[in-house]
């Protein structure tokens, strides 16, 4: 008789096997959660090495159906998981399971909740190796939930804030020494849920981006590695906000570059240029915006003098008004800015002053580019021809055109 063939199944069980974990990890993240989860059964290899798992609801009818979502999702866990995404749209939603907030091996833990409920945190949390950490729409009731959740996380270095409510607070507290990257955004959260202060201390923060309304207050320290910001910022119409949005640029004075966007701000903000606390004596790079903001062009000269060695200026001509040409000369234009780039350029008034004071005052420009915005061929060939013969100070100056 001849020897009995082994069925197929042990062959691609072989082959499976062979696999390098790579390549495992990568076909396990194209199928849906119930099909990844089953494939521990095929090789033992995959039990111990799956690094990344993402979980949703979007077939869930009620708390019941967490119940298998969940049992996979401590399964992962209890098997070395390093990166997990949770993204769960009904409100209605049971606690978490406990183990996605002690584990040893995750790496990056992603949160995407729509409940409206206070996020549990348990006491006992801690994530000693999770260096990645994004909280979206999650509601927490006091602050000690949102300091034990990123003090649990001992090598945290990127942590990332969206549209969270933190309610029945007077300080948000986030303290860090390994932080690198912290990105704050409270772009669709209520006025009403935003009257605390915000504490931030993570000397080893190297970038910061911050989006929303001003907050009732601001205390920022050890901030002195801080290379890029991204700040924007709005509603100005509460009796603290000038004071606040000034505790928040002061406490990133040490910056690199900035690109900064403000949205409708009164007459009286930003006149704190001689306040030496708002001096960015390492600011080299100035991205500006503003929408809705009064005297926009003077705003922005009067802040240069809070930029003494800057050397490449970004800024947009949208909305704005004379009366720049009886201001004092910041001593960036003077010595140090050797590029600008305006976007923005029409042929207002407006227009052509702002960028025949720049072309006076700035001494040692190098280069000038314009964005022009769409004009009829006509108008836009008169426009760029007056823009040409615009008299320059720096004898290097070369203006580009786009």
């Amino acid at each position: 008789m001849g020897r009995r063939q082994q069925p197929e199944t042990v062959g691609v069980l072989d082959r499976i096997n062979n696999l390098p974990d790579s390549i495992l990890s990568h076909i396990l993240s194209f199928l849906p959660n119930k099909e990844a989860v089953r494939t521990s059964v095929l090789s033992t290899r995959e039990r111990v090495h799956l690094e990344s798992f993402w979980v949703n609801d979007y077939f869930v009818d009620d708390e019941d159906g967490y119940l298998p979502l969940y049992g996979w999702i401590s399964t992962a866990l209890s098997r070395g998981l390093k990166n997990i995404g949770i993204n769960f749209i009904n409100e209605k939603v049971p606690v978490l399971p406990t183990l996605l907030f002690t584990s040893h091996s995750l790496v990056t833990l992603t949160l995407f909740l729509h409940i409206k409920d206070d996020m549990k945190v348990p006491t006992n949390a801690c994530l000693p190796n999770l260096k990645n950490l994004c909280l979206t729409n999650l509601a927490f009731e006091d602050g000690y939930s949102i300091l034990k959740l990123i003090s649990s996380c001992h090598v945290l270095e990127d942590l990332t804030i969206y549209d969270c409510c933190f309610h029945s607070i007077s300080e948000l507290n986030i303290h860090n020494h390994l932080l690198r990257r912290l990105i704050l955004c409270f772009e669709h959260v209520c006025v009403r849920d935003y009257d605390y202060v915000m504490a931030i201390d993570a000397p080893s923060l190297v970038y910061f981006e911050y989006t929303g309304i001003v907050g009732k207050g601001y205390t920022l320290s050890n901030m002195k590695s801080l290379v890029k910001a991204e700040i924007s910022i709005s509603h100005f119409h509460e009796v603290h906000s000038e004071r606040s949005a000034t505790q928040l640029l002061q406490g990133i004075c040490n910056v690199q570059s900035l690109h900064l966007a403000i949205e409708a701000f009164n007459e009286t903000f930003f006149r704190t240029r001689l306040d030496p606390k708002l001096v960015f004596h390492n600011l080299v790079e100035l991205e500006f915006h503003s929408y809705y903001c009064y005297r926009k062009g003077v705003r922005l000269v009067e802040f240069l003098h809070n930029v003494p060695n800057l050397k490449t200026l970004i800024l947009d001509l949208a909305d704005g008004e004379e009366g720049l040409r009886s201001l004092p000369i910041p001593s960036c234009l003077l010595f140090h800015v050797k590029e600008i780039k305006i976007s923005g350029v029409d042929g207002s008034k407006y227009a052509f002053e702002m960028i025949s004071y720049f072309l006076n005052h700035a001494m040692v420009l190098e280069k000038l580019i314009l964005k022009m915005i769409n004009l009829l061929g006509k108008d836009e060939l008169c426009i760029l021809k007056k823009l040409l013969r615009l008299p320059r100070n720096s004898k290097k100056c070369e203006v580009v055109v786009h």
